[in-house]
């Protein structure tokens, strides 16, 4: 069949639009890779945190309806180590800071300090989607070892206001006044920034310094 010159155009057409896909699928993927390293390590994270925050929850809200929130005290005491420890696993350590800790152990060192001061600007400016959690994401050499560093701000929830609230029974207070004798973990109200759920892991190549802004 003989093509008139309307029908060649519009062949050529469609050939430069196909071309032009397959070049940006290729620019698309070239993009993909350049970001798989920190993406990888992200999702990684977040699954990690995602096990671990249902798993406690699952356990404080069990021990909340056998015997109330004294109970929840002696779950988050002893289950929770346990529950991060399950998870910092393949080269992970999965642990939980706050610029008000209760337990000493969870002192932020001076990268934790600076990203959870970072949250707290970020949270008072109300500018953060509710949908969107505040996180930083980072490489960092030190004494020649890359080290991939990632935090996720822990909003204070209803759950959380029964032992991290300004109304707390005291019957509770008395037992984490026992248990916890430095608590600072209290009187926080319903959306700050409780604290953040904090995973490091070795890197066998040096990386490029990255950070993810919130």
């Amino acid at each position: 069949m003989k093509l008139t010159s309307k029908h060649k155009k519009t062949v050529l057409n469609a050939r430069n639009i196909s071309a032009l896909l397959v070049i940006a699928g290729m620019s698309s993927l070239c993009h993909a890779e350049s970001l798989t390293e920190q993406q990888v390590l992200e999702q990684q994270a977040n699954q990690r945190i995602a096990e671990f925050s249902q798993a406690l929850k699952g356990q404080l809200q069990a021990a909340i309806k056998q015997g109330g929130l004294i109970n929840a005290v002696s779950v988050c005491k002893s289950v929770a180590p346990a529950i991060a420890a399950e998870n910092s696993k393949e080269g992970w350590t999965l642990t939980r800071t706050s610029l008000r800790v209760r337990n000493s152990d969870n002192t932020p060192d001076e990268w934790e300090l600076s990203q959870l001061q970072q949250f707290e600007l970020v949270n008072a400016s109300g500018q953060q989607p509710a949908d969107k959690p505040i996180v930083a994401s980072e490489f960092i050499v030190n004494e020649g070892k890359t080290q991939f560093r990632y935090m996720k701000a822990i909003p204070a929830q209803q759950l959380c206001l029964g032992c991290h609230g300004s109304n707390i029974e005291p019957q509770v207070s008395a037992l984490l006044s026992k248990t916890y004798p430095d608590d600072k973990a209290v009187n926080f109200a319903l959306g700050d920034i409780r604290g953040a759920f904090s995973l490091k892991k070795d890197i066998e190549t040096p990386a490029s310094s990255v950070t993810a802004k919130p």
